[in-house]
């Protein structure tokens, strides 16, 4: 099985899961967020597939250091939250892994291995 991990290379949750996904033999295949083509296309696939609430991460420092009323106009819909993660992907909960079908965000190695493994 193959398994697809997105996020930021330095980010210690997605080398965890990186090496869970290595270790439990599945082919990984990972990618930096900035090297994702159509990312807001992509997002819209992962929120479609796991829930808003999983993809997006409202407690991000990013969106923490915005002011409020940044901070409202980017969680007044999905389709803004969309919008701004694919704009700052700091906003994304990560890692993202997916087989093409399942997608999980964050990094539980129980939902992982019962997801994928």
């Amino acid at each position: 099985m193959s398994i697809r991990i997105y996020g930021y290379a330095g980010c210690t949750t997605v080398k965890k899961a990186r090496d869970w996904a290595e270790g439990a033999g599945l082919e990984v295949e990972y990618q930096h967020f900035s090297a994702v083509p159509a990312l807001e296309r992509e997002i819209a696939a992962w929120v479609e597939r796991a829930g808003i609430d999983a993809v997006f991460n409202a407690r991000a420092q990013t969106l923490r250091k915005l002011p409020a009323n940044e901070q409202a106009a980017i969680t007044a819909s999905q389709d803004a939250k969309i919008a701004a993660m694919a704009a700052e992907p700091r906003l994304i909960k990560r890692p993202v892994g997916t087989d093409g079908a399942t997608v999980l965000t964050g990094f539980d190695p129980h939902a992982w291995k019962g997801a994928f493994g």
